[in-house]
């Protein structure tokens, strides 16, 4: 579950956006002939997501270079003799979500936690609207004119959705556990040594049926990332050589809301800006 929040967390700020699109229309301008179009990248990320594709969608958020020292990364620690120690931790983990009363367990854990926060729900629910009302008109407040509009653009479908939802619903919950408990069976991963035979993308096509899971956990509680995905719409604003900005919108609440992106081409792919700052960051953390 760690490795999926990574990547749906990668995935939703390179696909969906922050802001309620701008009335002005994009203006595209010539690309070298080599570079390819970012718009059907970014869309193919999004169909990866909508397809519950973990494998390819963890490789096309990488730098090929990157994804190939991962591969040899993972392969070296596969070859690394496994304590007992680790192989008993591991065991307990997955059994943990996969155990013929996981579902039961797991509700025994978190069931009594879900009733000690019910007396706070409705006001944490109204202090989390009214901080978004004061965002929306404080002028004090970092948001930009733009942020502002997109909030106050989604803040009825938000309020409608957190009015609508029992967040701490022992039925909604169990739904989402069972349906994470059973793709976690469906993996057929028990142990460690197991992964250990696999690549990379082996283990990540193993761990599919946890994307579409999750996917659907959520859903229990309102919200549709397919949905989301399938309204994605990506204009180039702008194409260089090697940069290119684009805008990225998606419905959300019920309202259209968008992003701006600055990409670079690296090793004939497009990323984003940040992604690889954050790269280089790592590098010089390393170095």
């Amino acid at each position: 579950m760690s490795l999926l929040s990574v990547i749906l967390a990668g995935t939703s700020s390179a696909l969906w956006a922050n802001e309620v699109a701008p009335a002005r229309a994009p203006v595209t301008h010539v690309a070298s002939a080599t570079a390819p179009d970012p718009a059907v990248e970014i869309t193919e990320l999004a169909r990866r997501f909508r397809a519950g594709d973990l494998a390819g969608l963890a490789e096309g958020l990488t730098p090929r270079s990157r994804w190939e020292a991962a591969r040899q990364a993972f392969a070296i620690a596969s070859n690394k003799p496994t304590t007992d120690t680790e192989r008993a931790r591991f065991a307990e983990k997955i059994r943990q979500f996969t155990a013929p009363d996981a579902v039961d367990q797991l509700m025994l854990t978190l069931e009594p936690e879900m009733t000690k926060a019910r007396p706070q729900l409705a006001g944490m629910t109204l202090m989390a609207l009214g901080a978004m009302q004061v965002a929306i008109k404080s002028p004090d407040t970092k948001l930009t004119e733009a942020q502002r509009q997109a909030l106050e653009s989604a803040l009825p479908g938000i309020q409608r959705w957190a009015s609508n939802t029992d967040f701490l619903s022992p039925d909604s919950m169990r739904r989402a556990l069972t349906v994470l408990t059973d793709a976690a069976r469906r993996t057929g991963i028990t142990d460690i040594d197991q992964l250990k035979t696999l690549p990379l993308e082996g283990v990540l096509e193993r761990a599919g049926p946890m994307l579409v899971a999750a996917k659907e956990a959520v859903r229990t509680y309102g919200i549709d990332l397919d949905a989301v995905a399938d309204s994605l719409k990506v204009d180039v604003l702008a194409l260089g050589k090697d940069t290119a900005r684009v805008r990225t919108t998606v419905t959300l609440f019920g309202a259209p809301v968008w992003a701006e992106h600055d990409l670079v081409l690296v090793e004939g792919h497009w990323y984003g800006k940040h992604v690889l700052a954050e790269f280089d960051h790592e590098d010089a953390m390393e170095g």
